[in-house]
């Protein structure tokens, strides 16, 4: 556990609201071709991504287990995902800037992940104390185009299960003012299916461009990749 909180607070330093600015400025530095590269192509490589978010970091140590129910009121603990690679995020529903565009990247990784799907579940777990019942996660789904995407949980519970996954997993939330979005780091897990932590990522989306939300679904999909490649 102390590994896996390690993980994420690394990545919260790397990533989360704070460097985006300097998120940006990776970006510009790598000009203008792969930009345009990756605005061109669904395949593009995953540098852009890399350039904003830092290499995922390559590890292995056993997922914290988890027991929540998904935007339908389905029970779905890690337990029953074994088997599977999975890619899990957190999210808050109620988040207008990052948490929309990391979705959407990964909509664009099942796409790719497409031929794969049968080993393969995407995954988000709520991060919003407030903000967690399945109308507000569900609505989200619709809004961000997840509801139409295949193998796809987003997972909540009561408060005391959340923050103790959250707290498991190294998730560090902030309530802000007139109960608005939380402020917390972006990252996902790949998870092999024999519930191990195989690499951890920064999926802060930096300037948010259509060439960096291309570069994250590439990382993320060639992830699950190389994980079932070696499963």
């Amino acid at each position: 556990r102390a590994l896996l909180e390690a993980g994420g607070r690394a990545l919260a330093t790397a990533s989360g609201r704070s460097i985006a600015a300097a998120g940006a400025l990776g970006v510009t530095l790598l000009g203008a071709v792969p930009s345009l590269a990756a605005r061109a192509n669904p395949n593009a490589d995953s540098i852009i991504a890399q350039a904003i978010g830092g290499t995922a970091s390559t590890v292995t140590y056993r997922a914290a287990p988890f027991s929540l129910i998904d935007q339908r009121g389905a029970a779905v603990s890690l337990a029953s995902l074994r088997g599977k690679v999975v890619l899990l995020t957190f999210f808050d529903p109620v988040c207008t800037s990052d948490c929309p565009l990391i979705g959407h990247e990964f909509a664009d990784a099942a796409r790719l992940l497409a031929g794969q799907s049968s080993r393969i579940e995407l995954a988000a777990i709520v991060l919003n104390p407030t903000y967690r019942s399945l109308p507000v996660l569900q609505a989200f789904d619709r809004q961000e185009g997840l509801s139409r995407v295949p193998d796809w949980l987003y997972l909540t519970g009561t408060l005391p299960q959340l923050r103790k996954v959250w707290h498991d997993y190294g998730m560090v939330a902030q309530n802000l003012p007139a109960g608005a979005m939380t402020l917390h780091n972006d990252v996902a897990y790949v998870i092999d299916g024999s519930g191990r932590i195989r690499q951890v990522l920064s999926t802060d989306p930096g300037p948010g461009t259509a060439a960096s939300r291309s570069s994250f679904a590439v990382e993320l999909a060639n992830a699950a990749r190389r994980v079932l490649a070696t499963s």
